[in-house]
């Protein structure tokens, strides 16, 4: 058993990284559908100068057992680094997870990071999951925890109707909104970005203080086209103030290898326009675009954190139904 970095434009290798991924996300999930080869791969290859990322592999016997990504911020957050790992059901208790831990961590310090982060995905009802008690045993603490969950659709237009008329008359007439697909306009990019970097600060994160992320409009269009070489949609719905300006937005995206999934992205009020229901006002909006234009998608699967009462309220007024945990954890590093 040996870890090594992967190269990325190997395809043979690629694959089987791929196949050993998604494996483990299928597993003891049977709702959840995995992204194609072809989306991981772009993103794999795709060389991002403001969040560098390394591909780590586990090989057994020539098998790929196991695959962990490392991302590296380098222009906000960067004392920290996150890592995303998983092991083939196949190939666990094998010691390729804990192979992988350490090779995370050692690249951690390597550059220079003072905070290492991941999260798993685990039951509601196991809170002596195996996955907690793995990551635990290596120095990991846990930070916070977002609650998983998925709204069947399609949502009934009469039940949409009726949040629509609750909210509406808070914020008509002061705001105007307006959905696009596959980015925003040019003159909006500027504003949605500073709104967009907001997120991670002011969303509940437990003891970890992040700074604002430095998404620019360069950097928005280039994800843009990331999701386009990758045939993804995404559908953004924003809310702006009478000096054209986005002060709230909501991006569903709609990958190509899980035909019946949207993902909820970001969504977020600026903190001077709160009080005004445009959350929930920009997620009907974004909502009713995605089942006229979408009607063979099923589900959206979303998460937040359990403290965040805001936006758990609307979501539960929407009709989204709890279905697993997302631990959040950390480890300090010397």
């Amino acid at each position: 058993m040996r870890t090594m970095q992967l190269d990325v434009h190997d395809d043979d290798r690629t694959r089987r990284a791929y196949e050993a991924l998604a494996a483990s996300r299928v597993f003891g999930r049977p709702w959840f559908e995995p992204s194609s080869f072809t989306e991981v791969a772009i993103d794999w290859r795709h060389e991002d100068k403001a969040e560098p990322k390394e591909i780590w592999v586990a090989e057994d016997g020539g098998d790929v057992a196991g695959v962990a990504t490392l991302f590296l911020p380098m222009e906000d957050n960067t004392s920290m680094a996150w890592f995303d790992l998983h092991v083939h059901p196949e190939h666990r208790r094998r010691g390729h997870g804990s192979a992988l831990m350490d090779r995370m961590a050692e690249r951690a310090q390597d550059a220079g990071r003072a905070c290492l982060l991941t999260e798993i995905m685990v039951p509601v009802d196991e809170p002596d999951h195996g996955y907690r008690r793995f990551i635990e045993r290596h120095g990991y603490s846990l930070n916070n925890t977002e609650v998983m969950r998925h709204l069947d659709l399609p949502v009934a237009d009469d039940h949409l109707s009726r949040l629509d008329s609750d909210t509406r008359p808070r914020w008509e007439g002061d705001y105007r909104l307006e959905t696009h697909v596959n980015g925003v306009p040019e003159p909006l990019r500027e504003s949605l970005c500073e709104v967009m970097n907001q997120l991670i600060v002011d969303a509940p994160t437990g003891d970890i203080e992040f700074e604002p992320e430095s998404v620019n409009p360069a950097r928005y269009q280039e994800y843009l086209d990331v999701e386009r070489e990758m045939g993804r949609q995404r559908l953004t719905t924003v809310a702006m103030n009478d000096t054209g300006e986005v002060v709230a937005y909501t991006d569903l995206v709609l990958p190509v290898g899980a035909p019946s999934t949207v993902w909820q992205w970001g969504t977020y009020v600026h903190r001077e326009h709160r009080g005004r229901r445009l959350g929930m006002a920009v997620k009907l909006e974004n909502l009713g675009r995605l089942q006229v234009d979408h009607p063979q998608r099923q589900r959206v699967i979303t998460g937040n954190d359990g403290t965040n009462s805001w936006m758990v309220s609307i979501n539960e007024a929407l009709g989204f139904r709890i279905v697993e945990l997302c631990p959040a954890y950390q480890r300090k590093l010397a």
